[in-house]
C-alpha cells in the first residue's frame, strides 16, 4: 500500500471549523440530504441529514458539518488509494491493520478502542473498522476530544490494484449515541456501479 495513511484518514476528518492540515484553502459546497454523486469508479450518496458540506480532493470526497455543541463536528469520507495484491482474506486484513498501525500518530491520538474485521457483506474483499481515540490536538477545536469512527475499507472489484475507504466519524466531548446507525446509512450509500 502506497503510504495510504488509513488511520490518519479516519481520524483527520474534515470539520467545518477547520480542515486537517491542507496547504491550499478548501472550498465547501452545501449538499442536500442523500444527494447522489455517480461515477464510473464508485457511486456516493451524501449523508441523510441537513447541514453537510462537501469538499472534493484528488483522492476522494469529504463531507463535514458542525455538531450542535460548539466543540463538535461530523465527517463522512470516501477516499481511494493504491493497494498491494493479497491472496487471502487474512492477508488483506493484515495489510489494512499494518498500514493503520504504521500511520498512527501516538503524540496526537490515544487509542481507546480499535477493531478490524474481515467482512463478507459485499461481493469483494472488505474490512469493517471501528475506533474511539482521544484527539489531543483537534484542528480548529478545543481539545482533547473523543473521535469515534466507523468505516469500511474495500478492494475495488474491477480495479483491483486500488481500494477505497468509507468512513463516518464524530468528534466531540462525549460519544455520539447514534453514530453506528448514521455511519451504516452512509456506508450503504457508497457502492461500486454494477456490483
Amino acid at each position: 500500500m502506497n503510504r495510504t495513511r488509513l488511520f490518519s484518514v479516519s481520524v483527520l476528518i474534515l470539520g467545518l471549523q477547520g480542515c486537517a492540515g491542507t496547504a491550499q484553502p478548501q472550498k465547501f459546497v452545501s449538499v442536500s440530504p442523500s444527494q447522489k454523486f455517480e461515477g464510473g469508479y464508485i457511486n456516493i450518496t451524501a449523508p441523510n441529514s441537513d447541514g453537510w458540506q462537501l469538499v472534493q480532493s484528488p483522492t476522494g470526497m469529504s463531507f463535514g458539518k458542525a455538531g450542535p455543541a460548539s466543540n463538535e463536528s461530523f465527517g463522512a469520507q470516501v477516499l481511494g488509494f493504491k493497494l498491494a495484491a493479497t491472496n487471502t482474506p487474512q492477508e488483506f486484513e493484515a495489510l489494512i491493520i499494518k498500514s493503520a498501525e504504521k500511520d498512527a500518530d501516538p503524540s496526537r491520538f490515544d487509542v481507546q478502542q480499535m477493531s478490524f474485521k474481515y467482512s463478507t457483506e459485499r461481493s469483494y474483499p472488505c474490512i469493517r473498522y471501528r475506533s474511539v481515540v482521544q484527539d489531543n490536538a483537534p484542528q480548529g477545536l478545543k481539545g482533547p476530544l473523543l473521535l469515534e469512527s466507523d468505516g469500511l475499507y474495500c478492494r475495488h472489484p474491477v480495479r483491483q490494484e486500488t481500494g477505497f475507504a468509507i468512513i463516518f466519524s464524530h468528534r466531540g466531548e462525549t460519544l455520539y449515541e447514534t453514530l453506528r446507525s448514521e455511519a451504516e446509512s452512509f456506508i450503504q450509500g457508497v457502492q461500486v456501479p454494477g456490483k
